[in-house]
């Protein structure tokens, strides 16, 4: 049965060596979306994992109407498989979410409002997952970098994001790297004009599986990708940047 809001929404999940999670989010997230969407499709993305998760995946999407799983041709990593996703959408709105469930579902109720006047919606981390001193430097010197060189201000720019479909698929998704893609993305929308909005919502630790995000891998990748957005940035528009503008806050 359709939900109560008239929202048509895709939701890429990238999947990695993710079986113990995937059953259970896959669940919840069909259940959520059941009662809250008027339609929806739900996009596993299997980054060949050797655990099972892609059969176990193909299995799950015959049983929940709606799910679909795509396998890259190779390891690609969460950033490029997340790209996948976006381009596979077929629905009016796009979203994303991780396969241990960090944002639930349950809780887009407070953000479909807000796409009545925005093209993007960022959500915000209640609590940071930064579970030591080294995880919190990065933390404080990715957003230092973000908030005061692009021209956007958000209190997080790496949850989750809710996009128009048409504006995010005319996006450039040559920014791959984990840390990098959805600042890029956000950084894209507001430059051509498109409204953005923020929100603050809960954040659900891990409970169980290998968090990846924090590896030197990972950073490097990150700061490769931000240093050559800004260079293209700067010549693509002339002269200094503009002020620092901050999202609509909301919540």
């Amino acid at each position: 049965m359709a939900g109560p809001y008239d929202i048509r929404l895709s939701v890429v999940i990238p999947a990695y060596n993710e079986r113990e999670n995937l059953e259970s989010t896959l669940r919840q997230c069909h259940a959520a979306l059941g009662r809250l969407c008027r339609e929806f499709e739900i996009l596993v993305v299997n980054d060949c994992s050797t655990d099972g998760t892609g059969e176990l995946a193909e299995a799950l999407a015959r049983q929940l109407p709606g799910v679909r799983v795509l396998h890259n041709p190779r390891n690609l990593r969460q950033g490029a498989s997340l790209v996948r996703g976006f381009q596979a959408a077929r629905l009016d709105w796009v979203t994303h979410n991780a396969m241990d469930y960090p944002f639930h579902l349950e809780d887009l109720e407070q953000v479909f409002p807000l796409l009545q006047e925005h093209e993007v919606v960022a959500i915000a981390r209640d609590q940071r997952p930064d579970s030591n001193l080294y995880r919190r430097f990065l933390t404080g010197v990715n957003l230092f970098l973000l908030r005061n060189f692009f021209g956007l201000r958000l209190k997080d720019y790496n949850f989750v994001q809710v996009y128009r479909r048409e504006v995010l698929q005319s996006l450039d998704f040559s920014a791959t790297s984990t840390g990098f893609l959805t600042p890029s993305l956000l950084f894209q929308a507001h430059d051509r004009g498109c409204r953005v909005a923020e929100i603050t919502l809960p954040y659900w630790p891990r409970e169980r599986g290998v968090a990846r995000s924090g590896n030197w891998k990972v950073l490097r990748d990150t700061l490769r990708d931000l240093v050559k957005f800004w260079w293209r940035r700067q010549w693509r528009r002339p002269g200094a940047p503009a002020p620092a503008a901050k999202a609509r806050p909301s919540g």
